[in-house]
């Protein structure tokens, strides 16, 4: 809908919607749509308690066609793109819902902002708990497709002929069907649908009933395994793995070729140094990081000589084959949960093989999430969506959710040159946060290249496996003609490939 965007100064953000898009009643999709929206969901991280700087000031509608969006901090264009009208995740770029002139949405956001007090806190307790539009009242869309029936397990939609790229859409309507399993491959391979939105690649027993047209989308999509470390900043509870050199002596010691036999064809080994960049992107080698990683410190590669090193110079004996703390107990480190993960479970035998005690403990969903926030373990897994190199370094996911739970000092000093983990240079201070900013605002990727470094050095985790994170859709009935970035890079390629004017799905069964 963005025909284009400019930045008219460091915190301004200046955007020109098409005039080509009406809503499924034939009423032309305007700024004050999308505006409106907005400013809902600002009004409310405002009222709320949390004290974390929001992105987006203000944003307002210009006229009909354009927008202007004052960002808190300066930005280059990419990252002020990305945060606003290219957010990658939430609802607020997937989908528009609030027509401005609904009369419902319209009550809501007159009362976010212009009311005060208790009739605004009323207002967002109304608004965040009312599901509205139900799917079942027949709500007002503005896609290439708009909804025909609704049943108990099934959504089927049909073509919306003024829709702008109506032309390219080959077929008339499609269907969304729901399954009670959570595996969306199930369906697809059984054929009872003719594509499904994620789980691949299958596991290799599985691979003979696909589709003889089978063909993926999505591939760009991955997700990590990792070893998550209670790093002890600011927690009382006094683990070995506080220390940093301890933590990376684990690392060495893990062998990740180990973990090869017991992979089932989805799990991929992450065959590069932990640098918080996707393995996907890493594979490819088109990205500068693809070289940067190469001079980065490499575990997982049963380094038992440089292990020994590192705990040697913090004051940890072997004695007899078992590793002893500095003050004479045996050292034993403690992994809560991951104990069907063949990472954890060869970390594990590597750990014991060195001489270094483990203890495996499972505990329950909210004793998890308890003992994470509280730093009270001292290794646990972890798994994260690596989908695009920006991302997996937001304001809200690196300094605020994984500190909270890795608990990590926000400001350390760092080896320096890069490269040298020995500090040939000595050290260079590095703030996370403020290092995540400057990168936003200046666009310069020497602070991406430092951030990479710092989590290499620091390592709250470390990523050990990968695992692709594709779609599937038959491909003897279906093309997918459409830009790779779209096919490739985004959650829901199948629905935003009709959107597009330079791409679609064309049915040729």
């Amino acid at each position: 809908m963005a025909e284009s965007w400019e930045m008219s100064g460091d915190k301004t953000l200046e955007v020109t919607l098409s005039d080509k898009w009406t809503w499924h009643n034939g009423d032309q999709f305007v700024a004050q749509d999308w505006v409106m929206q907005q400013q809902i969901e600002l009004a409310i991280q405002q009222a709320s308690d949390s004290e974390e700087e929001q992105l987006i000031k203000s944003v307002e509608a210009i006229d009909d066609q354009h927008i202007r969006i004052q960002l808190t901090d300066s930005l280059s264009e990419i990252f002020a793109v990305q945060n606003t009208i290219g957010i990658y995740n939430g609802n607020l770029a997937r989908g528009i819902f609030t027509k401005h002139d609904d009369s419902k949405w319209k009550g809501w956001h007159d009362k976010l902002v212009n009311a005060e007090g208790s009739e605004k806190q009323a207002a967002i307790e109304e608004i965040t708990t009312t599901k509205y539009p139900m799917i079942t009242d027949d709500p007002i869309g503005h896609g290439p497709f708009q909804i025909s029936e609704v049943g108990d397990n099934i959504i089927v939609m049909s073509k919306y002929e003024d829709h702008p790229n109506a032309d390219n859409i080959n077929f008339d309507e499609f269907a969304l069907k729901l399954f009670s399993t959570e595996k969306p491959t199930q369906p697809y391979t059984s054929g009872k649908v003719d594509a499904a939105h994620k789980g691949f690649p299958i596991e290799d027993d599985l691979k003979s009933r696909l589709p003889e047209g089978h063909t993926l989308f999505r591939e760009g999509r991955s997700s990590n395994k990792l070893f998550s470390f209670n790093c002890g900043h600011d927690v009382d509870y006094d683990s070995p793995v506080n220390n940093v050199n301890v933590r990376k002596a684990v690392c060495h010691v893990f062998d990740r070729k180990q973990t090869t036999t017991l992979l089932q064809g989805v799990d991929r080994p992450f065959e590069w140094a932990p640098c918080r960049v996707p393995g996907k992107v890493l594979s490819n080698g088109n990205h500068e990081a693809s070289e940067w990683v190469k001079d980065f410190t490499k575990y997982g590669e049963n380094n038992t000589k440089r292990a020994g090193e590192l705990l040697r110079r913090e004051g940890y004996q072997k004695s007899n084959g078992k590793w002893m703390t500095p003050d004479g107990k045996r050292f034993k480190l403690n992994i809560m949960n991951g104990a069907d993960r063949p990472d954890i479970q060869v970390l594990k035998q590597n750990l014991k093989d060195f001489g270094i005690e483990t203890k495996q403990e499972q505990v329950d969903d909210a004793t998890f999430d308890d003992r994470r926030v509280n730093g009270e373990y001292d290794i646990m897994p972890d798994g994260s969506s690596a989908n695009g190199v920006t991302a997996m370094w937001s304001i809200g996911l690196v300094p605020d959710w994984i500190q909270s739970i890795t608990h990590f000092k926000p400001e350390r000093d760092v080896p320096m040159p890069i490269g040298d983990p020995e500090g040939s240079s000595g050290t260079k201070t590095i703030n996370v946060e403020q290092h995540i900013r400057k990168w936003q605002s200046t666009g310069d990727s020497k602070f991406h290249h430092e951030l990479m470094w710092w989590w290499n050095q620091t390592l709250p985790e470390a990523e050990m496996l990968y695992q692709p994170d594709a779609g599937a859709y038959n491909g003897s009935s279906w093309q997918l003609d459409v830009d790779s970035g779209i096919k490739n890079g985004v959650d829901d390629a199948l629905y935003i490939a009709p959107k597009m004017s330079n791409g679609t799905i064309q049915y040729k069964g």
